[in-house]
Parts: C-alpha cells; structure tokens; sequence
C-alpha cells in the first residue's frame, strides 16, 4: 500500500510540474503576481511528493517486496540494511528517482528565497526548473520506473552489485547527482535574466553559490569515485580515464571556467556573452554525459546496461540547446560588455587565458571520449582511445593552468607590471629550483616530471606566500596576533583566500598524480610458498592462503598473507592480507587489494590467484609514491570551498557588505 501511495506521489508530481510552467508562463505574460505566486508553490510541491515516492520505494527495499522488480534486482534477504537504504540509487530506475529527489529538493530551497530584488526573474525561473523536472518525471513515470511490478514475484532477490558495496561508491553517486542537479539553479537564473531582458549582473550574483555548491559536489563526487576505484577496482591506481570519469570532469572544467569568468564580469563589466555561454555548456554537458552513460554505449565498470533513456535524453538536450541559443541571440545587445581588455599583461587577461584553457582541455577529454562511439557509428569499428592520448594532449594544458594559478595573483586588473611580478616570483622560483636539485640528489631524475614538480612547487610557494604576505600587513597595522590576522584576513576576503585554499588542494593532486604516474612501480609475479620477490624498496614473503569469513551473507573470501620487509635494512614494514571474494549469485569474483607503506610511499598488493591449494600464488603489487596527497589535496580543496561559501562575518559586517556591488578578487 504504501509502496502504491509512491507511485501515485510520483504522477501528482509530474502534474505538479506541468501546473507550475503554464502557471509560471502566464503569469509572466500577464504580469499577474498571483499566477506566479502559484506556479511557485506547485514547483515547491514537487519535492515532498518525490520524497513520499522515494519512501514508498524504501518501504519495499525495507519490508523485502521482491514483487517489485527493482526490490528484486537490487537486494535480497541477505543484504544488509544499511545496503538496502543506498539500494535506492544502486541502478539504474532508481538512480533516477533519486536524482528527482535531489532535483527537487534544490528547487525547494531555491524557492523558499524572498525574492525582492530580483522578483522579476521569478516567473521564468520557476518555469525553466519545472520544465526539467517535468522532464525527469516523465522518464521516472515511463522508460525508468521503479514501481514496475512482476506477475510471479521470485522468493528472493539478486542482491545489490558487489561493485557498489563500498562506501565510497555509496556517497560517490548522490555527490555526483547533488553537483548535477544544482547545476539547474545559476542555468534557470541565466535564462530567467535572458526571457527578463536584462542587463546587469544580477542573475550572475544570485546564482554564485549555488554554482560554487554544483561545483563543490561534482569535485566530491570525482575524488570519492577516485578512491573507490583505487579501493575495489584492484588495479593499483585511482583515475583511468574512463568515459564515465571524463563525463563529470569535462561538465567540471566548464564550471570552473565560468566561476573564473564571472570574475571579471563582476569586476569589469565584461564578458557577459562567454559567461552565459559557459553556463549554457556547462548544464547542456550534464545532460549530454548523463545520456551516454545510462546509454549502454559505454564499455566501463560505472555505465548503465542497455536502455531506452538516451534517445529521451538527447532529445531534451536538443530542446533545451535550441532555446538557449534562440533566446540568447535575442538578447545580444543586452550583453555587450561594458568594457574592454586593457592588456592581455593583466588579471583578466590571465583569467581568460584559463579560461581558454579550461575549455580546450573539456573539450579535448570529451572528444576522446565520444570519439570510439563516433567511428563505430561511422564504420562499425570503434577505436579506442586510450591514456596515452589523454596524457599527452590533455596533461601539458593542465600544467599550463597549474601554473597560470601561481600568477594570476601577483596581477593588477586592467595592466600589470612586469617588475612587481618578477620581485614577487624571486622566492618561488628559488623554491622550486632547489625543490627539483633536492628531488634529483635523492634519485628522482626524469627531465619532464621534475619540470611538473617545480610547476608545483612554484605555485604552492606563491600562493602561501600571499598568506603570508596579507598576514604580515595586518599585523603590522592593527596589532593583532598571529591566528587572528589570519582569521580576519580570511574573513573579510572570503571568496578570496577560499580560492587559494582550492588552488592548494589542486596543487597537491597533481604532485600526488605526477608521483603516481611517473614514479609508480608495478611488478607482477608467481611465488611459492615462503618464498619472497622484490618490488622497489620492499621484499614481499607469501605465507599462504585461507578462507576466511565474507563481509557479506552472500559471498565467500579467500584470503593470502604476505610480510612486507625494507629490502635495505629488513625491518618489518608490515604484513598485509589481500582477498578475493565470489558472489554466486551475481557470478561476480571482486579481488580487494590490502596496502601498507607510509603516506608518502603506498604498498598496494593485490592477490590475482593461486595454484594447488594456495602452493604457489600470483600477486600484482604497486609502488605509490604520493599517491596519498591526492586525497589530502582533495579535503584542502574542499575545505577551501566551504571558506569562500560559507559566511564568516558577523551580522553587522554582512549586512553593511550587502550595501556595497559585489567584486571578484580586489585588486592590490
């Protein structure tokens, strides 16, 4: 029954929705408040009837309903609760209820605003989220439903995929979706200024948290994909350029492009028609990546099987592109910019610089990455496009933006002076020349890596240094201590210094992605019992194999020991334990890998197999220098976020801040 009141929760949505943009549109029209103040309301209605449907759906994962189909394909008596709640979004019906959850429940929130200064924008706002969540409904209610029930119900279900029995792929997808779906919030802002016709930034200033909150999630969702992949995978490393990784990277670097751009906009007045591009590109590629994945043209270990939702979600792609155009080259002379570049030797210069960078590197990823759909298409034979290819054109644009990050701050808006930048850069430099001479003295050698380290170095260096430097000012003027300088030249500047905190976060993934990639070691070997093999600076000893307790109901463990001694003095790194576990049911074998080391160096070993009763086995072990700075550099890159969200001043301050127009970074 109460499964039954989800469904119908579902339909009432949709009508909801549909309520909602003709309301929205007439009242708009007709400039009757009261038409507005009702589609309002019905798109607020839209996120308590999808949670009743998502508890509906619960309570048949929850109470075993296997005459559900989803219930049947995703759990089974044997799934542990905690597993059955994050079943809602383990596929694919599912994954898309959720995503109207997450959807609507932005919209909420976004609706709940007083809507005073920019009340104009309100009626297509409202119309533009409905109109999406319309969309997703739709394909809920009719390619993707959850509730489809079976005639003969089985006893039993299949169990949730082994794959997503990690935590990080349980918090992995619903960031994704959370960075996808805000997303929705600055893009309705933007085409509500473009049908309201105006001219000014307010549509850039209402919709910058929610596109800091898109890009925070879908940042999340990226890392934690990393580290599953890293943890369940079993191959060693964190990122290979799998199509359904390069997806949400690609609508990634076009947010991070705009939230660059709409800098100089605030500052300048300039580009407004490159920011409401990107915006427009940023949302179409969300659409375009969640299509191809769910398309079952995908050969990846995060795609959907085959179905029926990519010709719906292309369509609407289509539609939604062609408004966008349409309604933006209506409005062309409503965004001309109001200045124009004074020199390409200054801060905007260098933003637009990374800007350009930011877009050829999405748009070399997503060419890469649709190319082998492309020539299947064309000739039946899809070429694959690999790492190496990646890695050659992408990583040479992302060391150029590594390093822009480093200088964009020493520059003045409007001109920059050559002699305050080099004055400025004498202490990095001299960092990172004797950063590269220490890291070759200790047998780190190879020309192009140690060009990629000082790149880093020199931009850690020249970012902390602007700590540093506001620091040393406040001090000297107000008095103040140390912490509490840094405390209130943080707080008066947030947007600022949270913007530094990220460039750390990103300067450190990509020292521990140059360790990784250019100094990993990977060493596949057979070994007898007792018998011992070396990789690196380590000696690994096999001491056997044994079955031992699954960490679920519906599988069995095979579990190898092996010591990990210091091939140069013999001590005793650690023992380690990788395990295979077979689910029958699914016919899935998942090979875990267990890892030692230290936090500048991780022993990864993974147990391939075993012969005779465990007389002799195979083990794949990985040398990972760094690679555990990728993960710190991603919660640095995140905390930086919440800095420049989150409102440190008090009351009074924010209020008086209020008062003055919103700028990017001030100016020195």
């Amino acid at each position: 029954m109460i499964t039954d009141v989800g469904y119908i929760a579902l339909i009432i949505a949709l009508f909801a929705s549909l309520y909602a943009v003709a309301a929205s549109l007439v009242g708009a029209q007709r400039n009757d408040d009261r038409f507005v103040q009702s589609g309002r309301t019905a798109a607020m209605l839209i996120f308590p009837l999808v949670l009743t449907a998502c508890i509906g759906l619960w309570y048949a994962l929850l109470t075993f309903d296997f005459g559900v189909k989803y219930v049947a394909d995703v759990s089974s008596r044997a799934t542990p609760l905690f597993f059955r709640i994050t079943a809602l979004w383990g596929s694919q019906n599912g994954s898309i209820l959720f995503w109207n959850l997450l959807l609507s429940a932005f919209i909420f929130v976004a609706m709940l605003r007083t809507w005073k200064e920019d009340k104009a924008l309100l009626p297509y706002f409202t119309a533009t989220v409905s109109v999406v969540a319309l969309f997703f409904l739709f394909v809920n209610l009719s390619a993707a439903n959850p509730f489809a029930r079976f005639n003969f119900p089985p006893q039993d279900g299949r169990g949730l995929n082994p794959l997503l029995r990690h935590p990080g792929m349980i918090i992995h997808p619903p960031m994704l979706y959370a960075g996808y779906t805000s997303f929705l919030i600055p893009f309705a802002f933007c085409i509500a200024s473009l049908a309201a016709g105006r001219r000014d930034n307010l549509w850039l200033l209402k919709s910058r948290r929610w596109t800091l909150v898109g890009w925070a999630f879908l940042g999340s969702g990226l890392l934690l994909g990393g580290r599953w992949a890293h943890d369940v995978l079993g191959w060693g490393g964190y990122w290979g350029w799998d199509p359904s990784e390069n997806m949400p990277f690609v609508s990634w670097l076009f947010a991070t492009a705009f939230l660059h751009s709409a800098m100089i906009q605030e500052k300048r007045g300039m580009f407004k028609n490159w920011n409401v591009l990107l915006m427009a590109v940023t949302f179409i590629s969300i659409f375009f990546g969640t299509s191809f994945i769910r398309s079952g043209l995908l050969t990846s270990v995060h795609a959907f099987a085959q179905s029926t939702l990519a010709p719906l979600f292309l369509g609407f792609m289509v539609f939604i592109l062609l408004g966008t155009i349409g309604l933006w080259f209506s409005r062309l002379d409503n965004l001309r910019s109001e200045n124009k570049l004074d020199s390409w030797f200054s801060r905007e210069g260098i933003f637009l610089l990374q800007n350009v960078l930011f877009v050829s590197t999405a748009l070399t990823i997503f060419l890469g990455t649709i190319f082998p759909t492309i020539t299947e298409a064309i000739n039946g034979t899809k070429i694959t496009v690999g790492p190496p290819f990646y890695n050659q054109v992408a990583v040479p644009q992302m060391a150029v933006l590594v390093i822009l990050m480093g200088v964009a701050p020493l520059l003045a808006w409007r001109k920059a002076n050559v002699q305050t930048l080099g004055r400025l850069s004498v202490v990095p430099i001299i960092a990172a020349i004797a950063g590269v001479v220490l890291l070759a003295v200790t047998g780190a050698g190879r020309l192009i890596p140690l060009l990629l380290l000082a790149l880093c170095i020199y931009t850690f260096v020249q970012t902390l240094l602007e700590y540093i430097r506001g620091v040393q000012a406040r001090v000297h003027s107000t008095g103040e201590s140390i912490p509490a300088a840094l405390f209130h030249l943080v707080q008066r500047n947030q947007r600022r210094y949270g913007g530094y905190l990220v460039h750390l976060g990103v300067v450190l993934i990509a020292v521990g992605a140059i360790g990784k990639g250019y100094y990993g070691i990977d060493v596949l070997k057979n070994v007898k019992l007792n018998e011992s093999f070396s990789a690196g600076n380590y000696t690994f000893t096999y001491r056997g194999i044994s079955p031992v307790p699954c960490a679920f109901n519906d599988c069995q463990s095979v579990q190898a020991a092996v010591l990990v001694t210091n091939s140069k003095d013999g001590l005793v790194v650690g023992g380690v334990y990788p395990h295979r576990d077979s689910y029958p049911v699914q016919q899935y074998t998942a090979t875990i890998a267990d890892i030692t080391g230290s936090f500048n160096e991780e022993v990864y070993v993974i147990l391939g197999g075993w012969e005779n009763a465990g007389a002799s086995a195979t083990f794949q072990v990985y040398i990972n220098p760094m690679i555990n700075w990728i993960w710190l550099g991603g919660v640095i890159l995140i905390l930086g976020f919440f800095v420049a969200f989150w409102n440190l001043e008090p009351i009074g301050e924010a209020r008086t801040a209020m008062k003055v127009k919103t700028v990017g970074v001030p100016s020195k």
